[in-house]
C-alpha cells in the first residue's frame, strides 16, 4: 500500500498539472520504492517512476500502480519524453522545494521550461496515518521498549555514555530494528543539562541523572522515546525536578484528543512546568509527529497551528535543564484518537533508582 491515491487525489483538487518527487522519504511513502535512486512523476491519473537498471526489477515489485520506467540517460530528458509521447501538457509541478538543491531545480527548470514549479511541503499529506503505518509504529515502539528494558541491568557506574548506547543500539538491531532513529542521546550528570546530549566518552557516575532519548526503525519507519534515570539513589532536587516534569508530561499526554492544538499541547506542559518556577528552564517544543521521517508534522510548539486529528501521531516531551548542572526529559509518543490516544511507548515513567 502506498500513498498515490491521496497524492493524485490532492493534485486534483488544487488543480496541479503533476508532481515530482526525489526524496527518499517521499519515494517511499507515495510510490513504495525503498531504492536509493529514482525519480517519481506523478499526474492526477499517471504515475511514472524512473530509475535506473539497478532498480527497474524492485520498483516493479514495489511501486503498486506506477509504470516503471528504466532511464540510460538524463531523467528529467525522460519525463520530457514522457509528456511528449503521452501528450501531457504540464503547465504546474509541484516539487520538493524544502530537498531539491538549488542546482537540480535548475536543471529540471531549464529541461521542462514550459512549467511553472510551486515548491510543495509533501509532510502535510502524511500526517494522517494508514493503518499499515501505525502496525510498523507499534513494531518500532515494541522493538525500542523492550531493548530499553534489556539495557538496564546491563548499565554499570564508570561504564562511558558511548558504551551504554552501544549496548542499547544492539538490543535494538538483535529484535529486528534496521538501525537507530537517529543518533541516540546518552547525556549524564551535567551533560543531561543538554537537551540533545548524544553520547560521548564521559563516565557515567554514581548519583548521574541520565537521559536515553532513542529510538528503533522498523520497515522505515521510527520510533521516538525518553526515558531519564538516575545511576543508584537520587537527591531530592532530583526526585522534586522528575515529579515536576512527569506530571507536565502526564497532564499533556492526558490533554490530547481530536480537535485539540498543537500549541494547546505544548501551552498544558509549558503553564505546569512555569507555575513550578522552572519555565526558564524548558526551551524547546513539547513535541513533533514521527513516521517514516523521526520530526514531522504535527508539531506541538507555542507557535504551532495544527489541529490534532484521529490517526496522527505526536511525541509529548517536556524537560528541565539547569545548564552546568543536571536536567531531564520525560517523552511518550502517542497515537491521537476521537476522544483521547494511543500511548504507543509502553515503558513506565516511575524514576528508575539503579541499583548499581
Amino acid at each position: 500500500m502506498n500513498g498515490l491515491v491521496a497524492l493524485q487525489a490532492f493534485l486534483t483538487e488544487e488543480t496541479y498539472g503533476g508532481a515530482i518527487l526525489i526524496s527518499p522519504i517521499n519515494l517511499h511513502y507515495f510510490a513504495g520504492f525503498t531504492g536509493t535512486t529514482g525519480v517519481a512523476f506523478v499526474t492526477p491519473d499517471k504515475a511514472y517512476m524512473i530509475t535506473d537498471s539497478r532498480y527497474t526489477e524492485q520498483a516493479k515489485e514495489q511501486c503498486e500502480g506506477y509504470e516503471v520506467i528504466q532511464y540510460t540517460g538524463d531523467v528529467y530528458d525522460t519525463i520530457k519524453s514522457i509528456l511528449a509521447s503521452s501528450k501531457i501538457r504540464l503547465s504546474t509541478c509541484c516539487f520538493e522545494g524544502n530537498y531539491m538543491s538549488v542546482d537540480v531545480f535548475q536543471e529540471v527548470c531549464d529541461t521542462l521550461n514550459e512549467t511553472e514549479f510551486l515548491s510543495f511541503d509533501f509532510a502535510s499529506l502524511r500526517i494522517v496515518k494508514r493503518d499499515d503505518e501505525l502496525q510498523c509504529l507499534r513494531q518500532a515502539f515494541r522493538i525500542a521498549d523492550e531493548s530499553f528494558a534489556a539495557m538496564l541491568p546491563q548499565l554499570k557506574v564508570g561504564m562511558t555514555e558511548n558504551e551504554a548506547r552501544i549496548i542499547l543500539e544492539t538490543e535494538m538491531l538483535q529484535r529486528g530494528s534496521r538501525e537507530p532513529s537517529f543518533t541516540t542521546i546518552v547525556a549524564s550528570g551535567y551533560r543531561s543539562s543538554m537537551p540533545h546530549g548524544v553520547a560521548s566518552d564521559k563516565v557515567m557516575e554514581r548519583g548521574d541523572f541520565v537521559t536515553f532519548d532513542f529510538g528503533a526503525m522498523y520497515s522505515g519507519y521510527h520510533s521516538d522515546m525518553t526515558r531519564t534515570i538516575v545511576l543508584g539513589k537520587a537527591s531530592d532536587e532530583q526526585k522534586k525536578l522528575y515529579s515536576i516534569v512527569l506530571e507536565a508530561q502526564t497532564r499533556g499526554v492526558a490533554f490530547i484528543k481530536e480537535g485539540v492544538t498543537g500549541a494547546e499541547v505544548d501551552a498544558v506542559c509549558r503553564n505546569y512546568i512555569k507555575e513550578q518556577g522552572y519555565g526558564s528552564n524548558f526551551g524547546h517544543g513539547t513535541g513533533h509527529g514521527v513516521g517514516l521521517d523521526i520530526h514531522e508534522l504535527p508539531v506541538a510548539s507555542p507557535r504551532s497551528k495544527d489541529i490534532l486529528t484521529e490517526n496522527m501521531v505526536v511525541t509529548v516531551e517536556p524537560g528541565i535543564y539547569l545548564p552546568g548542572h543536571m536536567g531531564l526529559r520525560i517523552e511518550d509518543t502517542v497515537i491521537v484518537t476521537k476522544e483521547g490516544c494511543e500511548i504507543l511507548t509502553k515503558t513506565p515513567k516511575d524514576l528508575i533508582e539503579l541499583d548499581v
